[in-house]
């Protein structure tokens, strides 16, 4: 669907003033916000940016209004939304990393949540009277918080958002996805041909409906955060169909036709070079027939998903014009990030086998060729992909560098003001600037103190003079970059990056240097050319840190007798939990909450009531389709099933034990006892009031992460874990509790 920009006309509406704080623009004069973060997009995915994937409608948004060509953000999602939305670098507000990561206060950079000295954007306009609306992704919230009971203070209702509708995790299935609303979690069967962006554009325009309803008088910020294109890539099948045979051409063709139109588009300077191919990603023409089917499939499930993504970006958009407020509405779209290596050479179709250091070959693809993209699959695109979609630039996702941090930046709806339509900017500039860009356009100043607390320094840098001046001089001369043990720092026109090697020391690693004003796509490495520059960036890149806490470089594997005593300290005083009591109508929970099963032993205790002896369902789920474990009663028996990737052909299984026995009548316990026996291995043994009722050998056990779907109690909700049922299979009986006691590792 395509929407039609009107012309520009002057935001002057008659209402009242806002009683606040004076400012230089009055609320009558204020417009809308629209803010679109993108998940995992490369520089080069967006027809604007020089792709062949449709996406009409962000392209009409750069074709009338602003294109930056030098905008970047951090290498991952967690610490570019924490900028995002306080305007600070994210290691000075405590995510320095994802959000499931807390490290303590001996690091402070690495706390998984925003510090309390931060105010969002939300926070800040909410004072000011803007109604603030926040749906999708929200990743923000600490592991702790991250269950149906909080603390909600690090959800989105607590940051400033009068209302939420979306999934509160990294990642989540379009057409099973983990929801919540405001503050509440959402437990739900989800109907056939469900779709979660739609789903979400749904709840947008609804929120819009309402605010023009009830609050026309007051501007809105609304923070669309889309799944898209974040893996597990999905879309519906009619937009699957026509991607077919558009990626037969292969990456490499792809690759030199995206950096030709990027020339043509003034994107990239005509005297750029591709920089070299990654060495683990081999030329199409070197694969064999299976791997190219295989590989071109999930490229076109890429494809297919970000065209939906864009669709329902334009029926937003759409919509907001026949409400009569998008002539008033500055619309802004970035990425978080460039595109991500997390699908391996070989790409995947089940979302969590590379987390566990499982490749699937592509004959384990090819069997479910026809699948990929819909229900029960759980696709990523291998790495030659994701270097397309960070074309012109090297590295990816968690680099600290190049196509890791190279992102597309659009902005539209500004009126006169401003300066020109249309056009490319051509300034550097960092995730943290978007805050005071945009409150400088409200005519807000950025506050001192929020809710009584002295609030750290801003380190974003408003846009706002490259908007009116396409040759403005940079006003960001330096960046500090790191993504855990990978650095990177841009000063003055220069680039140095270093990628680590796990179990090497940070003293070995080797460091690259790019001059970016003669060399765009950091093509040529000037590391042994100028080394004296490269001892003065590294410096700057400690300095640089040192300023927002996240110089430190610690080995976890050996972090030394300082940081090991650091580390004793916090574990004596926030000792981890061992046992759990989970109550029938306790909500599902996402796997950022979980109790951690993996490689350790545990226990499943479930106290139930079969009054008619012919009750059936699940006990207890832990996981989806692809990966997880569940206890239930079926046909009378109890059954224990691990899903060990069981769709993955050549390393999955499915682990099934039944009792011997059925379960009696009346009251009773129905336990799992999981004995590990050695690295990942176990016996895993199934017991009906304490008496032995079957057990199982299990050689090989997740490594890393069970699923990226959560736990229920007495059903198995959105996707099912075992073979034999169908999601939710509710228990018919009655749950007293069921009780999970964990091992020590």
């Amino acid at each position: 669907m395509r929407f039609q920009l009107k012309a520009l006309r002057a935001l002057l509406l008659i209402g009242v003033f806002y009683s606040g704080p004076a400012h230089s623009m009055q609320e009558s004069e204020r417009p809308n916000i629209l803010l679109i973060l993108l998940d995992d997009v490369g520089y080069g995915d967006l027809g604007a940016y020089g792709s062949e994937i449709e996406t009409p409608n962000i392209d009409a948004l750069a074709a009338d209004g602003l294109t930056f060509n030098n905008f970047h953000a951090t290498p991952t999602c967690s610490p570019t939304r924490a900028s995002l939305l306080t305007g600070r670098d994210p290691h000075r507000v405590g995510m320095g990393l994802i959000a499931r990561y807390d490290f303590g206060p001996a690091f402070p950079a690495f706390r998984g949540r925003i510090s309390d000295q931060s105010a969002t954007l939300a926070q800040i306009l909410q004072d000011e009277g803007i109604s603030t609306y926040a749906i999708g992704k929200w990743h923000l919230a600490p592991r702790k918080d991250s269950q149906p009971a909080g603390p909600f203070t690090h959800w989105p209702l607590g940051k400033g958002f009068n209302r939420f509708y979306g999934f509160m995790t990294g990642s989540t299935d379009q057409f099973a996805p983990e929801l919540v609303r405001d503050n509440q979690v959402i437990s739900e069967t989800y109907p056939e041909g469900y779709n979660l962006t739609v789903d979400l554009v749904d709840h947008a325009i609804e929120m819009a409906h309402n605010h023009v309803s009830y609050t026309p008088d007051r501007p809105f910020f609304m923070y669309l955060a889309t799944p898209g294109m974040h893996a597990p890539h999905q879309a519906p099948q009619s937009l699957l169909i026509e991607q077919r045979g558009r990626y037969d051409r292969g990456w490499d063709v792809v690759r030199t036709e995206r950096f030709q139109r990027q020339k043509d588009l003034g994107l990239v300077p005509q005297s750029s070079r591709l920089p070299a191919t990654d060495a683990r990603v081999k030329p199409w023409e070197t694969l064999d027939t299976t791997q190219q089917q295989v590989y071109a499939r999930l490229q076109e499930t890429y494809a297919g998903f970000l065209t939906q993504t864009d669709e329902e970006i334009g029926r937003l958009l759409s919509e907001l014009e026949v409400l009569g407020v998008l002539d008033n509405t500055i619309v802004i779209v970035l990425s978080d990030n460039g595109g991500s290596q997390e699908g391996s050479p070989g790409g995947s179709i089940n979302h969590t086998t590379n987390n566990n250091g499982i490749f699937e070959t592509a004959d384990d693809i090819l069997r479910r060729l026809d699948e990929i993209g819909g229900p029960n699959t759980l696709p990523n695109y291998p790495l030659g992909w994701a270097q397309v979609s960070n074309t012109p630039f090297p590295y990816f996702k968690q680099h600290a560098a190049g196509g890791g941090i190279s992102v597309p930046f659009i902005v539209n709806g500004l009126n006169e003001k401003w300066g020109a339509k249309g056009g490319i900017r051509e300034q550097y500039h960092f995730v943290s600037d978007v805050m005071p860009t945009v409150l400088d356009l409200l005519g807000i100043e950025i506050p001192d103190r929020v809710d009584g607390k002295q609030q750290l320094p801003v380190d974003g840098q408003s846009m706002t003079y490259a908007f009116a001046e396409a040759e403005a001089p940079d006003a960001r001369k330096t960046q500090f970059y790191r993504m855990a043990h990978n650095r990177g720092i841009y000063d003055h026109g220069w680039m140095a990056t270093a990628v680590h090697k796990r179990g090497t020391k940070y003293t070995d690693d080797v460091w690259s240097l790019f001059n970016l004003e003669e060399d765009f796509t950091h093509a040529t490495d000037l590391a042994n050319t100028y080394p004296e520059k490269l001892a003065r960036m590294k410096e700057v890149w400690r300095r640089e840190g040192e300023q927002v806490n996240a110089a430190l470089m610690v080995d976890l594997e050996n972090p030394g007798p300082k940081i090991k005593e650091e580390m004793k300290k916090r574990a004596a005083k926030n000792p981890k939990k061992h046992e759990f009591i989970y109550y029938p109508r306790a909500s599902h929970v996402t796997d950022f909450a979980t109790p951690d099963f993996i490689d350790r032993s545990f226990s499943i205790t479930a106290s139930i009531d079969r009054p008619t002896g012919s009750e059936n369902g699940v006990l207890f789920a832990n996981g989806n389709h692809d990966s997880g474990l569940v206890l239930y009663i079926h046909k009378g028996r109890a059954v224990y099933e691990y899903n060990y990737f069981a769709n993955v052909k050549s390393v999955g299984t499915m682990y099934k034990v039944t009792s011997d026995t059925k379960v009696p009548r009346g009251a009773s316990q129905i336990s799992l006892r999981f004995d590990k026996t050695g690295k990942l291995m176990g016996t895993a043994t199934l017991l009906i009031n304490g008496e032995v009722a079957g057990t199982l050998e299990m050689p090989k056990t997740m490594a890393a992460r069970i699923s990226h779907e959560g736990m229920d109690i007495g059903r198995d909700a959105n996707t099912a874990v075992g073979s034999q049922y169908n999601s939710p299979y509710e228990f018919e009986g009655k749950i007293e509790n069921v009780t999970i006691r964990l091992g020590n590792r």
